[in-house]
């Protein structure tokens, strides 16, 4: 599959302009799969990129020429900026081959698979619209220019002028109207459409915005009735959909069809059918390796013959490949080969004929198309009706503007051999929708909407918004930082972000994003979309709920991506500068003042001892989760509260700070975190109570806590006493330090003895901690040779 067209400035105005023709540029005139969107899209990006590099002068007037949604979107863009502008069409009114269209218009669908091609939202700076058919768009949208226009003295709108002639006169061009009027200007934008559809002979005319007068949901009066379709593009495409399917409406098809696929299946299918094919290439052999057994395991032909009409017999004609690689969007591609097996399952005859039809005859009982063939012979028969699909007739549009026309049609033809990704249909760009948005705000918005709308780029720029992409059944989202960015930075972001959730806590590590949220120190906030808030509310009752889902920002997915991992590792750097910060002024929570040589070697141990953690994912989790809880058969994950972050850390110098005196290690032990000779386990810990929310102190036996060490940093109370026949209750002694896990624990805890220790200095606390391990040594031993003898 082609890459996205390059986001450059300058790859936009390349992209618009004829070289030797300076000031004349071009509104996807040759670029494929030409869309309403996707030309308001090349109407801000050229706009745009050409005021940027200076290209468009202050002083420059400039002619807009075609009043269609790339002319009229180009025409108030470049009146915010302040040129002056001129729009001229033929038509009384802009939009005016939408005005009375039944045809629904959808922003995004033809971008499939591009994530959010299901977004029903154009998503632009002004001029924006919402699916809908294309009649009340363009009334709409119509209101809005006239509107905008009246505020905007530098645009001019001329209606009821149609170009006759455009000339080059010395650095500036001369327009001729077929009224005689002349203009000079320095700049030429053509956005003049794309012409009539091409026709031969007496074949069908469906003009591709009006109301069909044949091919209608009604059911056929004199069945079966007989159509030929020819061509290969997305009109032919929709076409075969619409006679074959029952009741057919291309929007909500569409979404019924990716709706049988669960997850991303269909999407990564497809993608790796066009993997590595060239542009015009022949997919068809590949979908019948790769795609249908997809479509035939999944059940999507049993579910597509239902549909199917049967009071119609077509034949598809193409003059190459009916499935040519760039030659129609990759749905309808995908949604018409699945539809032609399930009538071929069904044992609906649809035929397929191939050649250039060169005449449609018409006869008394009805059309015949020649030149084409039928299984190698020529096809000699009658269609009730022919459709022609084999694009529009741009030579005759582009007539005024001959010369240029014919030479930028050989630059664009190598252009886009060299190039393919440029023909890859445009989305527009937070970078260039803040531009216009912000401009539109400052000389067009009311000021009530000034005053709803102020901040809003900031804002957005300062929101991941999480959702479900319905279109590739993926996780996804939209926002200048992207969501692993803030995970791995959680509470060193540069600024606070919010990370808003449009999907419930199902479609992601929902405890885990709580917990990052809080881990944050307030540099990540959550807020929740209305849809999802009573699906949180258990997990944050107290969430701010989010006005809008809006976001100028592109889809992009949520990658696998461990969020507790990086939780964890926010957490260690955030007690790592906790020990620092303690080093420097000689103190620690509840530990009181700690002597400069020990400190100084619990940091030089903790340096190590990072690098261990950091290394393994699973042993750092053990560790932290010991280290700020306690339960009966494993401990909990912080659960990101910054506020034990202190007392987190004096464990830490506890356990660091014992590790001086009897070497100790970071482990994943059953009831600890730390381990120390051969088999000892021990328990370091900052917790004050147990998870259940029992005391420490009930835990009186060896039993209880099942190590041979703890160092507790915010308990001077436990006390653990050692039974006599501990041992022999504990079933055969075995020959290695875990015969004595019942053997009354050596204990560091934070008491005046210790902590007298701790600040008296290196020597003396190294000798109380081999004093209290050289002891628990000695009940082990007394224990083994109790047990022995």
């Amino acid at each position: 599959m082609a890459a996205a067209l390059p986001d450059t400035l300058d790859d936009w105005i390349t992209v618009g302009s004829l070289p030797g023709s300076e000031g004349l540029y071009f509104l996807g005139t040759f670029e494929r799969r030409i869309t309403f969107y996707s030309q308001q899209v090349r109407a801000f990006r050229l706009v745009r990129a050409l005021h940027e590099r200076g290209i468009l002068k202050p002083n420059d007037t400039i002619a807009v020429v075609g009043g269609g949604a790339a002319g009229v979107t180009c025409a108030l863009a470049l009146g915010l900026l302040d040129y002056d502008v001129s729009l001229y069409d033929p038509a009384v009114e802009v939009l005016q081959l939408q005005s009375a269209s039944p045809r629904l218009l959808h922003p995004h669908i033809y971008e499939w698979p591009a994530l959010g091609s299901l977004d029903k939202s154009a998503g632009l700076p002004f001029l924006d619209w919402d699916l809908d058919t294309g009649r009340p768009i363009a009334k709409r949208l119509a209101t809005e220019f006239h509107s905008h226009k009246a505020m905007l003295p530098k645009v001019i709108w001329q209606h009821e002028k149609r170009l006759d002639k455009l000339e080059k006169s010395d650095a500036e061009w001369r327009l001729t109207f077929t009224d005689g009027a002349t203009r000079i200007v320095q700049k030429v934008f053509l956005a003049i459409g794309f012409g009539d559809e091409r026709t031969v002979g007496s074949a069908d005319t469906y003009d591709y915005w009006k109301e069909r007068g044949v091919g209608t949901t009604a059911v056929e009066a004199n069945p079966p009735a007989t159509y030929l379709v020819s061509g290969n593009g997305d009109g032919a495409l929709t076409d075969i959909l619409n006679l074959l399917i029952k009741e057919f409406e291309h929007v909500p098809f569409t979404q019924t069809f990716l709706g049988y696929f669960n997850q991303d299946i269909l999407r990564t299918t497809v993608l790796k059918a066009y993997d590595g094919l060239a542009p015009e290439a022949d997919l068809e052999p590949v979908l019948e390796t790769d795609v249908l057994t997809t479509f035939r395991e999944r059940g999507i032909l049993d579910k597509l013959v239902p549909q199917l009409r049967t009071d119609r017999l077509l034949t598809v004609n193409s003059s190459g490949p009916l499935f040519s690689v760039g030659k129609a969007a990759q749905l309808n591609q995908a949604m018409v080969f699945a539809v032609l097996h399930a009538a071929e399952q069904a044992g609906i005859v649809l035929r397929r004929s191939s050649g250039k039809i060169e005449n449609v005859i018409k006869h008394a009982d009805g059309l015949e198309p020649a030149g084409i063939t039928l299984g190698g012979a020529p096809l000699v028969e009658r269609f009730h009706h022919v459709i022609l699909r084999h694009g529009p007739n741009k030579e005759e549009r582009y007539h005024p503007a001959k010369v240029q026309f014919d030479e930028y049609q050989k630059v664009s033809t190598d252009r886009f051999k060299a190039q393919p990704e440029l023909l890859v249909p445009p989305t527009l760009d937070a970078e260039t929708y803040t531009v216009f948005f912000d401009l539109w705000l400052q000389k067009l918005a009311d000021a009530a909407r000034r005053l709803q709308l102020a901040g809003r780029s900031a804002l957005e720029a300062s929101t991941i918004l999480v959702t479900w992409d319905v279109a590739t059944q993926t996780l996804v989202q939209r926002g200048k930082v992207l969501l692993e960015e803030l995970v791995r930075q959680c509470e060193s972001a540069a600024a606070p972000i919010v990370v808003q959730l449009e999907v419930p806590p199902d479609k992601l590590d929902a405890d885990d994003m709580v917990r990052l949220s809080k881990a944050s120190g307030g540099k990540i906030t959550l807020s929740l979309g209305a849809t999802v808030q009573d699906a949180w509310k258990s997990r944050l009752p107290n969430a701010a709920a989010a006005m809008t889902a809006a976001s100028r920002y592109p889809y992009r997915l949520v990658s696998t991506i461990s969020i507790r991992e990086h939780v964890d590792a926010s957490l260690v750097r955030q007690l790592e500068a906790i020990l620092v910060a303690a080093q420097a002024v000689g103190t620690c929570d509840t530990l009181g003042k700690i002597a400069a040589d020990v400190f100084a070697e619990v940091l030089a141990t903790w340096a190590g001892w990072r690098q261990t953690l950091d290394a393994s994912p699973a042993l750092r989790r053990d560790f932290l989760a010991w280290l700020g809880n306690i339960g009966p058969e494993s401990a909990k994950s912080w659960s990101g509260d910054v506020a034990v972050l202190e007392r987190m850390a004096g464990a830490l110098v506890l356990i660091l700070a014992t590790h001086l005196g009897e070497p100790l290690q970071p482990a994943s032990v059953p009831r600890g975190n730390l381990s120390f000779d051969e088999n000892g386990h021990a328990l370091g810990s900052s917790a004050d109570k147990l998870d259940d929310g029992g005391l420490l102190t009930e835990w009186n036996l060896p039993e209880h806590w099942d190590v041979d060490a703890l160092i507790l940093s915010r308990s001077s109370e436990v006390s653990v006493t050692g039974p006599d026949d501990t041992i022999l209750n504990g079933g055969d002694p075995g020959t290695g330090l875990d015969i004595a896990r019942r053997t009354k624990p050596a204990i560091v805890r934070n008491d005046g003895p210790w902590r007298t220790a701790l600040k008296t200095g290196l020597p003396a606390w190294k000798a109380a901690v081999k004093e209290e391990f050289q002891a628990w040594r000695e009940r082990q031993d007394n224990d083994r040779d109790r047990v022995l003898t």
